[in-house]
C-alpha cells in the first residue's frame, strides 16, 4: 500500500526483501503502488527481490516516484501497464481452466440443433465477481449475458470497468433483432480486457473485431486449454461455416425481392434479387438473382436476413456512387460534389 503519514513510533517501512521472490509475482505485489524504505537493497543488496527490482526498472515493468512525506527516505513504486500485461498471462490460467468447467455445463436449446458450450468468469482485481455457463439462467441465454445478469439484474446497466472477462467462445457480434450481442454488452459495460478459448468460425461472428476496434484489450486462452474448449465444440463448430460450394437454386416462392436501378437500360434490365427459403428440412436459404444464380445462403432465416441487408447496402451504396460519378462527369459545375 501508498503510505501518506509517518507510522506510530516503532513501527518500520516496509522493506523490498519483503515481497515476493517470483519474479511475476513480485510485480503483481504493486498493481496498486507500494511504498518501500528506500535503503541499499534497492541498488546494492544481492537479495533477489532486488535483482527483480533492477531487472522491472529497466524493463519498464515498475516506476518510481518521491514520497510525499517530507524528512523520510522512502519511495512509491507502481506496476506500469507494460508489466502489467507481462503478469496477465501466468495469472490468466486458473481463470481460463474454471471458464472452460463452467462450459462443460452448459445447457442446450430443446430444438434439436446442436449448440455451444460456453463458460465465462468475470474477474476483477484478481478475485471471481461473477460466472455463467450457457443456459444456465434461461434457455438460450449466453454465458456473458448469465455472469452479467448475477452481478446485475440489468444486464444492460453494469460496470465492468477494470474487469477481465474470460469467455471459451468469441462474444456474438449480432443477434436476433429484439436481442443485444454479447460483444456489444461487454463493450457498453466498460470491459478492459477479454480473454477467448477459441474463435467462431461462422463468417458472420466478428465480436473479437468489435472488441479491439472498442479500445478493449483482447487475447487468447493458453493453447492447451484452446484445444480443449475446440474439442469439446468441435461437433456444433462443424455446422458454422458452409461449405465452400454454393448450394444449387431453391424451386421455392421467394419471401423477399427487391430491384436496383441499373443507369442507362430499361426498367427490364434493373438488378431484381430474391430470398427463397429452403425445398427441405436441413437446406439452405438462398439470394438469387433473375436468372436463378445462387449469390449467398445461410442456415436460419437470421442468417440470411443478415447477409440480405449486407447486400441490399452494397447495392443502395453502389446505386448513389453510380449517380455521383454521373452528375460529377456531366460537365454542369453546378452538380458537382465535394
Amino acid at each position: 500500500m501508498l503510505i501518506r503519514a509517518k507510522p506510530p513510533a516503532g513501527r518500520f517501512y516496509p522493506q523490498l526483501i519483503q515481497f515476493p521472490e517470483d519474479y511475476d509475482d513480485f510485480l503483481a505485489a504493486f498493481r496498486d503502488g507500494q511504498t518501500v524504505d528506500n535503503n541499499t537493497y534497492l541498488t546494492t543488496g544481492d537479495a533477489l527481490q532486488t535483482c527483480s527490482y533492477k531487472v522491472a526498472i529497466r524493463s519498464k515493468h515498475l516506476r518510481t516516484e518521491g514520497n510525499p512525506i517530507a524528512g523520510e527516505y522512502l519511495l512509491d513504486i507502481f506496476l506500469t501497464d507494460a508489466g502489467a500485461e507481462r503478469i496477465l498471462v501466468p495469472h490468466d490460467r486458473p481463470f481460463c481452466e474454471q471458464a472452460v468447467e463452467l462450459g462443460k455445463k452448459s445447457v442446450a436449446e430443446k430444438d434439436g440443433e446442436p449448440h455451444p458450450y460456453v463458460g465465462a468468469v468475470i474477474v476483477k482485481d484478481g478475485k471471481v465477481i461473477s460466472t455463467g455457463y450457457r443456459g444456465e439462467t434461461g434457455e438460450g441465454r449466453h454465458a456473458e449475458f448469465c455472469a452479467l445478469k448475477k452481478l446485475n439484474d440489468d444486464v444492460d446497466n453494469v460496470d465492468l470497468s477494470g474487469c477481465t472477462v474470460y469467455t471459451t467462445l468469441e462474444p456474438c457480434s449480432e443477434r436476433k433483432t429484439s436481442k443485444i450481442a454479447c460483444a456489444t454488452r461487454l463493450i457498453n459495460a466498460k470491459a478492459a480486457r477479454v480473454v477467448s478459448g477459441m474463435p467462431d468460425k461462422d463468417r458472420d461472428v466478428y465480436g473479437l473485431s468489435s472488441l479491439a476496434e472498442a479500445g478493449i484489450h483482447i487475447a487468447l486462452f493458453p493453447n492447451d486449454l484452446l484445444q480443449q474448449v475446440v474439442a469439446l465444440n468441435s461437433k456444433w463448430s462443424k455446422t458454422r461455416r458452409e461449405p465452400g460450394v454454393l448450394p444449387p437454386p431453391n424451386d421455392t416462392e421467394a419471401i423477399a425481392s427487391v430491384s436496383y436501378h441499373k443507369r442507362g437500360t430499361s426498367m427490364q434490365d434493373n438488378i431484381t434479387l430474391f430470398v427463397r427459403p429452403p425445398r427441405d428440412d436441413g437446406g439452405f436459404y438462398t439470394i438469387e438473382d433473375a436468372a436463378r444464380n445462387v449469390l449467398d445462403y445461410a442456415q436460419t432465416v437470421e442468417k440470411i436476413s443478415v447477409k440480405w441487408r449486407q447486400i441490399d447496402n452494397e447495392k443502395v451504396i453502389e446505386e448513389k456512387l453510380d449517380r455521383q460519378n454521373h452528375r460529377n462527369t456531366s460537365g454542369d459545375p453546378r452538380l458537382n460534389l465535394p
